[in-house]
């Protein structure tokens, strides 16, 4: 059974419209036959008439309550929830990445320091000392996430990161929020670079890998994988089978898990309260 001390990144509810089935009263008037005690006249010994009753059987109207189903629309509430990855889910994720740039590369699209030397060689939107800057952040970057997939330590738990794997991941969270926020207000001429879609492709490994839905029977509260699959192969596939057949719920749901997620992978030690406030600027719109 799940209980909320298992680790998660953050938790959320989304309500969907949806057909529901309701068990409601109805009165009704209904014809039943019944015992009813009638009263006859006859002669008596005497030769008197005299009264009597007697017990017949006769169909009566009577009022009912009744049990009906009935169909009707309403709200049904959906709690996700995204799991921490663990140790080896988070080695697989940087693998991906690292795969993913070489392939970019060898296809001769460039990555953010190539496309900044560029810039600083030629001249353009970005000074050279902006340029200079985050490809230096671009190559720390690079050495960091090599040398968190590198670690070869010793654990009986393969599942838990050593202190000296946290210590890097941390290094690593922080660079990339520095690095995002410089990149804002140069989005429209790196966004098509191979560290993004590097990137791209890593947000949605964990979205397929972490995001899972409540399953509730009676008192048990369990938590199933959303995207089912043993490997993320299967899971991107019932992924893209559930978004060309326009799944409701997938809809209204999956911009929400991709912003949690990419919130995450860019912030370090992100709190449930900066959740709820993204949450809450989801909601009215401010993103």
């Amino acid at each position: 059974m799940y209980t909320k001390t298992n680790k998660e990144i953050y938790r959320f509810k989304v309500f969907s419209e949806e057909e529901i089935e309701k068990t409601v009263d109805v009165e009704k008037t209904v014809e039943v036959e019944k015992d009813v005690e009638v009263e006859k006249s006859r002669k008596g010994k005497d030769g008197e008439s005299e009264k009597y009753t007697e017990i017949v059987k006769k169909k009566v109207k009577e009022k009912q309550v009744t049990q009906e189903t009935r169909k009707e629309k309403g709200k049904v509430e959906h709690v996700f929830v995204i799991k921490e990855p663990t140790r080896r889910q988070m080695e697989e994720a940087d693998m991906e990445y690292s795969i993913e740039m070489s392939k970019c590369v060898r296809e001769g699209i460039l990555t953010k320091a190539m496309l900044l030397n560029k810039y600083t060689d030629a001249g353009g939107i970005m000074s050279e000392e902006e340029a200079k800057q985050l490809a230096k952040m671009y190559g720390e970057l690079a050495e960091l996430q090599t040398k968190f997939t590198n670690y070869k330590i010793k654990t009986e738990n393969i599942d838990k990161f050593s202190e000296n794997q946290k210590e890097v991941f941390e290094k690593i969270a922080t660079l990339r929020r520095t690095i995002a926020t410089i990149e804002t207000n140069y989005s429209s001429l790196l966004n098509h670079t191979a560290d993004v879609r590097a990137q791209n492709k890593v947000v949605m490994w964990y979205l397929l890998s972490l995001s899972h839905l409540e399953s509730k029977e009676g008192d048990d509260v369990e938590l199933k994988p959303y995207f089912s699959g043993e490997t993320v192969e299967e899971k991107k596939e019932i992924f893209y089978s559930m978004e060309e057949s326009e799944n409701e719920l997938l809809e209204l749901v999956y911009n929400k898990l991709t912003a949690f997620i990419s919130f995450w992978y860019f912030s370090v030690s992100a709190t449930d309260e900066d959740f709820e406030s993204l949450e809450k600027d989801i909601e009215e719109g401010n993103l």
